[in-house]
């Protein structure tokens, strides 16, 4: 590029989570490549997923799955800027890091990370909302007003309800699935699972179910009972509120005059809200704890999938983000941690 301002932003998109990673480039529908966030460079799937629960947990590991993403996109980093997803909780510690990844050990001549709550109600196509994020580790409730997820604010709100407590209790309610693989337990709950309306509702019958590598085990009512600690985690002895009692708390430690635009797009994001039933679910539930009129945003099923990094292709494309962007002059002269607080505040 010729110049770091005059350049419209077209960018690597990266959207890394604890369990899967997706990117490409900006301006399309869908990320090139979706992996599994333990993927390495040499092809294994033993490697460590540098984010966990919020926290970037491994730098060097962060460092391979850019090269990674660059190799497989097959790009020029100096011809692209690089936009990143970042989770809500990140610190600004692990901001500056990512900074430092990106220009020490890359030629992009500028980065942007934004919330990955912000991201998800960009791509439903709303700036304003409540995102409840239900990830392989932990659930988190963001409130985000006019793109901007209120950092700092008490009503962010993490749980640890999550893919891999379902994937738990599954294996607890059938001693014949604990010897499966994480990747075994997702292919069970994207094929079986389901939420019912209410937490007493007729049993599903026992059925097959062939496995990723072609075997079959039989599962039964605990792909649907199992899917119950969403709401109800008090009935499995987890200390935490249901998914309906996290954004009515979380609503409510946000001044009042603005819960009607937040309340107003309601997003569940992740894997896990996916499953079958779950959004009638939490209309449901939802109704019986809010006063307020409300929409939960019900996506398609292609962008339920790519959420983030959809929200982070569009942002992408946007003049009015342009400002925003972390050009490599100024983090050569102003250093990481200026740069995240003077403008990475998504």
């Amino acid at each position: 590029m010729s110049s770091d301002e005059d350049e419209e932003a077209v960018a690597l998109v990266l959207d890394v989570g604890s369990y899967y990673m997706s990117y490409g480039v900006s301006g399309e529908d869908t990320p090139g490549f979706t992996k599994l966030a333990t993927s390495t460079l040499e092809g294994t799937l033993d490697g460590k997923a540098p984010i966990h629960k919020g926290k970037l947990v491994d730098k060097e590991r962060m460092d391979d799955v850019i090269k990674m993403a660059v190799e497989d996109v097959g790009i020029r980093p100096e011809d692209k800027y690089l936009l990143m997803s970042n989770p809500t909780t990140m610190s600004n510690e692990d901001k500056a890091a990512l900074l430092d990844i990106t220009f020490e050990g890359h030629s992009f001549p500028g980065c942007l990370t934004i919330s990955q709550a912000s991201l998800g109600l960009y791509c439903s196509g709303n700036s304003s909302g409540i995102s409840l994020d239900i990830g392989y580790h932990q659930t988190t409730v963001v409130p985000v007003y006019e793109g901007y997820p209120l950092i700092g604010c008490p009503s962010i709100l993490t749980s640890p309800i999550s893919g891999v407590q379902i994937d738990e209790l599954m294996k607890k309610l059938n001693p014949t699935l604990k010897g499966l693989s994480d990747d075994d337990m997702t292919s069970i709950k994207k094929g079986l699972c389901q939420v019912s309306e209410t937490a007493m509702s007729s049993q599903i019958e026992t059925r097959e179910f062939e496995l990723p590598d072609k075997s079959k085990i039989s599962v039964g009512d605990e792909a649907r009972f199992a899917t119950e600690l969403l709401f109800s985690p008090h009935h499995f002895g987890v200390k935490s509120p249901g998914c309906q009692e996290l954004i009515y708390n979380s609503l409510h430690k946000v001044d009042p005059d603005g819960h009607k635009d937040l309340i107003s797009s309601v997003l569940p994001m992740g894997g896990t809200t996916r499953i079958p039933g779950f959004s009638k679910r939490l209309e449901l539930e939802l109704l019986g704890v809010l006063n307020h009129e409300f929409k939960v945003l019900n996506q398609s099923e292609s962008d339920k999938e790519h959420m983030k990094w959809i929200g982070g292709s569009i942002v992408a494309e946007l003049s009015t983000f342009q400002e925003m962007w972390v050009f490599r002059s100024e983090y050569e002269e102003e250093g990481p941690e200026r740069m995240v607080k003077k403008k990475l505040l998504f």
